[in-house]
C-alpha cells in the first residue's frame, strides 16, 4: 500500500492530518527498480500540495512557509489490481480506455487538483493517502504553489528536475537507476503507466468532468 509521506522541504517533518484534504498533484517522479518485500519493482511518486495545511521549515538560513506536503509511491502499472490504476479512475471519475491503458502520460496529473483521504498507521508515525477522489461539482480549482516537477530519465530536462530535487528523492532514483538491468527495456506493455517526453501541462489545462 501506498504510504510515503514527507514535509514541504528537508529538515522538518509534519504529518498531514488524517481526514479529507483539498490538493493538487505537483510531483510525478519516475523512482526506477526499488526494492520490494516481493522483489524488484518500476516505482513511481505522486506528490501534492495540501494547501489547507500550512508548514513552517528553514533552507540555507532562511524561514520558508508554504502548503503541507503529502505523496504515495506506486508500482508503474495500470493492471486492474493496481492501486494505482485503482486510485487514478477514483480521481478521474471513470475507467481507462484500452487505449489509454497502452501507455498513459502520467506527467499529466501534474497542476490537477483532487481530494485526498489521508488515514495515519496506529502509531501515529506516519500518514497514508488511502484515496483520491475528484473534486467536487462547482468547487474551485487547487492553485499550485510549487513548482510542477516531473521526473523522467529519458526527459531532455531530466538532470535540471533532478537537481531540484531534495535529497533523499536524488538518492532513491539513484539507486533505482543503479538497479535496473541493461540495456534499457522495450516499449512498455498495455496496463503499464509511462510518461513521454513533453512539457508539464497547467493547472488550467484539463476538462472540468475528466481531469485528465
Amino acid at each position: 500500500m501506498p504510504s510515503t509521506v514527507s514535509s514541504k522541504g528537508e529538515s522538518s517533518f509534519e504529518l498531514i492530518p488524517s481526514g479529507t484534504h483539498y490538493a493538487v498533484c505537483t510531483r510525478v517522479l519516475n523512482l526506477g527498480e526499488q526494492k520490494t518485500n516481493f522483489g524488484q519493482s518500476p516505482k513511481h511518486f505522486l506528490g501534492f500540495d495540501v494547501p489547507t495545511v500550512r508548514v513552517e521549515w528553514e533552507k540555507d538560513g532562511v524561514k520558508n512557509e508554504g502548503p503541507g506536503f503529502i505523496g504515495a509511491r506506486y508500482t508503474s502499472s495500470l493492471s486492474p489490481k493496481a492501486i494505482l490504476r485503482q486510485h487514478l479512475e477514483a480521481w478521474r471519475g471513470r475507467a481507462f480506455t484500452e487505449e489509454e491503458l497502452k501507455g498513459f502520460d502520467l506527467f499529466n496529473l501534474l497542476g490537477v487538483s483532487c481530494m485526498l483521504s489521508v488515514t495515519h498507521t496506529e502509531d501515529g508515525k506516519y500518514a497514508n493517502i488511502s484515496a483520491i477522489m475528484g473534486m467536487p461539482p462547482g468547487s474551485n480549482k487547487v492553485i499550485p504553489e510549487s513548482e510542477l516537477l516531473g521526473y523522467d530519465p529519458s526527459e531532455p530536462n531530466a538532470a535540471e528536475v533532478f537537481a531540484k530535487l531534495p535529497e533523499g528523492f536524488q538518492k532513491a532514483i539513484t539507486r533505482g537507476q543503479q538497479q535496473a538491468a541493461p540495456p534499457p527495456p522495450p516499449p512498455p506493455p498495455p496496463g503499464h503507466a509511462t510518461p513521454p517526453g513533453r512539457p508539464a501541462p497547467g493547472p488550467d489545462d484539463f476538462d472540468d468532468d475528466i481531469p485528465f
